[in-house]
């Protein structure tokens, strides 16, 4: 197993252990629905790094147009999820946004760490 496979899960498992924690204490901040917030920045995650490895070298460009969609579907996520009737909208948009955030973040810093491995 790589270094960047077990990297990737032992984040995943931190993401989905720490909300399992603080849902379990029923923390107010938390919408009833994080972890199918989670669940789905996971597979989306995946998808994305699947098809950037699928491809024969992801560039920068393919990396950046693979954000782009991952953001345009994240929105569309968000949408459908308040169109469907998701009560409390603004704390599951917030919700949303913050794991959203913590993968984009955590996805540039591993893309800062295989810069410097490259010089």
């Amino acid at each position: 197993m790589s270094k960047f496979i077990k990297v990737h899960f032992a984040f995943y498992l931190i993401t989905i252990f720490s909300s399992f924690f603080l849902y379990y204490f029923n923390i107010k901040f938390l919408h009833k629905f994080i972890v199918i917030i989670i669940i789905y920045n996971v597979l989306i995650d995946f998808f994305f790094k699947w098809l950037n490895n699928f491809l024969d070298s992801p560039g920068v460009n393919q990396i950046i147009i693979s954000t782009i969609f991952r953001f345009l579907f994240s929105i569309l996520f968000i949408f459908l999820s308040i169109y469907s009737g998701v009560e409390n909208a603004f704390l599951f948009t917030i919700n949303f946004l913050v794991v959203y955030l913590l993968f984009i973040i955590f996805e540039i810093s591993i893309l800062l760490l295989n810069l410097r491995h490259i010089k």
